[in-house]
């Protein structure tokens, strides 16, 4: 099955007729970007599309189309001409919103040909600095003593934060109560409010961290996050269990194999200057280049990978 998953993936980025291809591009490019204005994801993105229009010749236009856990924004891609001027920011919340119950008219493997992965998210449990909770298993153990206790923010349904969070209560056999948002600073917002006792997001909480208005309880990468070495990993914190990360670029399926060739360039080699670097560090963003084919492979092979899961959660 995922080899089959795989073929069409990069079928949809191959088959596509190399009509005007030479020509590309004539005119603006739209980034549609799944989350509000301000986040890791908007920001980088609008860095990104300084130099990708200074490379190609064109202005790149961000559009923000925010709403269950970017998948608003996939839908409405998937729907547009091939033709390599309608484009989105991917996010793993997009991919894995297709095993659950999300009104998603696309379908990731048929309808959108993979274009570049340029970084990951990383991502982390956390309470205010005030908060009584000092580590996981503190949350854990308020959760065990009242189902009600424990309330979290993330940017939205699907996202890994949100799956992660499911997971977690599943292994240690608590329940807590998910509120979702439509951006990461909603969701900081939310925690330094009090509207929530616990946060599970991607690393928008960086700023907040280093000034000291948040606690870092743990990170779900495979290592621990880079500068803030103190945070364990949920694996050493006794639960075996790493989020999956995605943030690329996609477009709608059968664009011209010239142009998507053209376009990963060109994110390539934005995300190779100091402003980008800037901006990933800024918002704990992981640079992680992947060419289309080898991105269209990874969309596939995270599909396979977490359909189980989401079926053992009772989320689809």
């Amino acid at each position: 099955m995922f080899q089959r998953t795989a073929l069409a993936l990069c079928l949809a980025a191959a088959s596509a007729s190399p009509a005007l291809a030479a020509e590309y591009p004539s005119q603006p490019i739209q980034l549609i970007v799944g989350y509000g204005p301000g986040g890791g994801t908007d920001v980088c993105a609008r860095v990104l599309g300084q130099h990708i229009g200074n490379t190609l010749g064109q202005s790149v236009v961000i559009e923000n189309r925010p709403g269950a856990g970017s998948s608003l924004s996939i839908n409405y891609v998937a729907r547009q001409k091939p033709d390599g001027y309608t484009l989105a920011t991917f996010s793993t919340g997009a991919l894995l919103n297709q095993l659950l119950p999300v009104e998603t008219t696309y379908d990731v493997t048929r309808d959108l040909t993979p274009i570049v992965q340029y970084a990951q998210y990383q991502a982390g449990l956390l309470v205010r600095a005030d908060s009584a909770f000092q580590s996981v298993d503190d949350v854990i153990a308020a959760a065990k003593q009242d189902a009600k206790a424990i309330s979290y923010s993330t940017a939205g349904l699907g996202t890994p934060q949100h799956l992660t969070m499911e997971r977690l209560a599943e292994m240690a056999g608590v329940s807590w109560t998910h509120v979702p948002y439509k951006s990461g600073p909603e969701t900081i917002t939310a925690l330094l409010r009090g509207d929530v006792q616990v946060m599970s997001q991607t690393a928008e909480w960086v700023p907040y961290v280093r000034d000291g208005r948040l606690r870092l309880l743990a990170t779900y990468g495979a290592e621990r996050m880079p500068g803030f070495d103190s945070a364990p990993t949920l694996r050493e914190a006794g639960y075996d269990l790493v989020a999956p990360s995605i943030l690329g670029v996609v477009g709608p399926r059968g664009m011209s194999d010239d142009v998507v060739q053209r376009l990963a360039s060109a994110f390539e080699a934005a995300t190779q200057t100091p402003e980008f670097a800037n901006c990933a560090d800024q918002f704990g963003l992981k640079p992680d280049h992947m060419a289309p084919e080898v991105f269209g492979r990874h969309l596939a092979s995270t599909l396979e990978e977490w359909g189980p899961v989401v079926k053992e959660l009772g989320l689809d």
